[in-house]
């Protein structure tokens, strides 16, 4: 009688952990030293120790700073910084205890910082006064954890991706399968907890760093878990034209063909410190006004371009590997692109990356059984989303926070035994595309999302109207996916990443058409036909589920602001409720009016 395990290679583990980047890693570490005990497997579509997104990291790592009112001053400018009041602020205050010991811990894993003469970290910086500080770190993050975990008795299985999740009959997740990238062999796996620590989906086949391509995201949604904030996902930013790279902290610095300083004429006097909507909106109007082309003014840095651009640190803000990396790239750049110069003409560029699994303060999902570490879960734990200087610090901070609890949580859990026609059904589901009659690859998919890139009114300045049209568009894009065909294990994966990154692009503009309002600045949800803030009747979450008949379910939460310490100017608490946060016995309370006072005094 055939089983589950004569379908493919099968791999049993206590604890399993999807993604070989830098939160998979720590995530695998953090769970064995907790519980020397466990037998853990990595596995991973790529060569663990050399893909993930810390390999192109290494400007900075950042912590919380070890002082009393790091903390409260570093919620209150996170709260306000990239998505005004959508974060969860309980969460946020955990995460930051955590944040704090980010960096002496993955000293410990062998990844190399900044240090003193004593071994100690030397932080190079404040990153916001009194808050958040930083270190250097190498660029080889990734090859040290790979070292560490192996020495420590992890299982690495790299060239193996997987795609789909696999339940009881309770819907606790339980295992996994995909297959080999070298030769489409299908592996099985079988697991008591699960970390899904891949990409989350960025839209960016035009070549850009970072590529993801939601396959974690949809795993996980096909197998019950919550996605939230979905709606913020477009990432605005600056670069010089020549070579599409950040102006890191030029943000003051912009001007039109006249010389008038587009941030005074847009966004006021008060410097800002991160990308601004209103800015990115002012650089388009000035083009359309004919007073392009736009640049900006590097002969006259201010304090935020010396500091967010590194000039004020020189070689303190990166290790040598990092700075002779940085050299090579730069001199092959000015080879092909020419020197940009100190007026360099610039440009905005749009992207759409997609990390909604909700999680709670200990990164499980609402799925038993499963995590979602890194970068796939920072606007669903509504953290909010990536901030500029915390992309490492982020991973392994999340991946601390998740591996202490699937240590606990494996203490005592089940191994339980797979469904075979559930591994029949998703071995067939996956292997659909090979070899399949057809003349569509998922080139056609991915060239026709590629297009909202380039387009204003669809991935910044949206409308009811510029929606729809995106909505029709993914409508007939779907009818497409059911006839992609592949002829060798990287097509084949192609298929059906492209099915993902569909399924993720259909939340984001399904939670922008509920969203009536205007909110964010590095992620904004941005709606030409609604451009104001309406905290009255947007302090919500916009969550989605699968729901019967796979069918996109969309629903909302209330933000229990009533419990939390930073509201919105002008907010009133509902009816039904009660200030929780600011009473006689909670002692963060008076920190959090000190916080205050000093952040008046900044003017921030």
């Amino acid at each position: 009688m055939k089983t589950y395990k004569d379908y493919g290679k099968l791999y049993v583990a206590d604890v399993l952990v999807i993604g070989g980047g830098m939160s998979g890693l720590i995530t695998a570490l953090r769970a064995k030293e907790k519980n020397p005990d466990l037998d853990i497997l990595v596995v991973d579509k790529g060569t663990i120790g050399w893909s993930g997104q810390a390999t192109k990291a290494g400007n900075g790592i950042r912590a919380t700073a070890k002082n009393e009112m790091a903390i409260p001053l570093a919620m209150g400018y996170l709260v306000n910084a990239h998505t005004e009041f959508m974060n969860d602020q309980e969460f946020l205050a955990e995460y930051l205890k955590v944040h704090e010991d980010n960096i002496e811990y993955i000293n410990e894993l062998g990844v190399k910082t900044s240090y003193n003469e004593d071994g100690s970290v030397n932080y190079f910086g404040e990153i916001f006064p009194h808050a958040l500080t930083a270190a250097s770190i190498e660029i080889n993050v990734c090859r040290s954890l790979r070292a560490t975990a192996l020495k420590r008795g992890i299982r690495l299985l790299s060239r193996t991706n997987v795609f789909e999740l696999l339940t009881n009959d309770t819907g606790k997740v339980i295992g996994a399968i995909g297959f080999g990238m070298d030769h489409a062999e299908c592996v099985i796996f079988q697991a008591k907890a699960i970390a899904m620590a891949t990409q989350g989906c960025h839209f960016k086949k035009i070549g850009l760093e970072f590529m993801g391509y939601g396959t974690g995201v949809g795993a996980a949604y096909r197998a019950g878990a919550v996605m939230r904030n979905v709606e913020f996902s477009t990432q605005t930013d600056i670069v010089f034209k020549k070579n599409n790279t950040p102006i890191y902290g030029g943000f003051n610095l912009i001007c039109n063909s006249k010389g008038e300083n587009i941030k005074d004429k847009y966004c006021g006097p008060k410097p800002l410190m991160e990308v601004s909507t209103e800015l990115v909106l002012g650089m388009l109007e000035e083009v359309k006004q004919g007073n392009g082309p736009i640049w900006c003014d590097l002969e006259h840095p201010d304090e935020v371009r010396k500091f967010v651009g590194g000039q004020d640190f020189g070689p303190d803000r990166m290790n040598l590997d990092k700075l002779a990396w940085e050299k090579h790239v730069f001199e092959k750049t000015a080879r092909s692109f020419g020197d940009v110069g100190l007026k360099p003409e610039t440009t905005i560029k749009m992207v759409l990356q997609v990390e909604p699994i909700k999680v709670d303060t200990e990164y499980k999902t609402d799925v038993d059984g499963l995590w979602a570490p890194g970068k796939i879960s920072t606007q669903g734990c509504a953290y909010f989303g990536w901030t500029r200087g915390d992309g490492v610090g982020n991973a392994s901070t999340t991946a601390m926070m998740a591996g202490d609890s699937i240590a606990e949580y494996v203490r005592t859990a089940q191994q339980y035994e797979l469904n075979e026609a559930q591994v029949k059904a998703y071995k067939e589901k996956i292997y659909a595309p090979y070899h399949r009659e057809s003349e569509h690859h998922p080139k056609e998919i991915f060239d026709r999302i590629e297009r909202y890139i380039f387009q204003v009114d669809k991935l910044l300045a949206k409308s009811e109207q510029s929606i729809h049209e995106v909505l029709r568009d993914i409508e007939e894009m779907k009818e497409i996916v059911p006839q992609l065909t592949a002829e060798d294990p990287h097509g084949l994966a192609k298929c059906l990443e492209a099915a993902d990154s569909l399924l993720c692009l259909e939340m984001v503009f399904r939670a922008a058409d509920m969203r009536k309002e205007t909110r964010g600045q590095m992620y904004p949800h941005y709606r030409a036909d609604y451009p104001q803030h309406d905290d009255k009747n947007w302090l919500k979450w916009i969550n989605i589920r699968q729901g019967k008949d796979a069918e996109m379910e969309l629903f909302t939460e209330d933000i229990p602001m009533w419990r939390y310490p930073i509201p919105p100017e002008g907010y009133e608490i509902p009816e039904g409720h009660t200030e929780e946060f600011y009473v006689p016995e909670n002692p963060l309370a008076a920190k959090m009016m000190e916080c205050k006072k000093m952040m008046e005094s900044m003017h921030m």
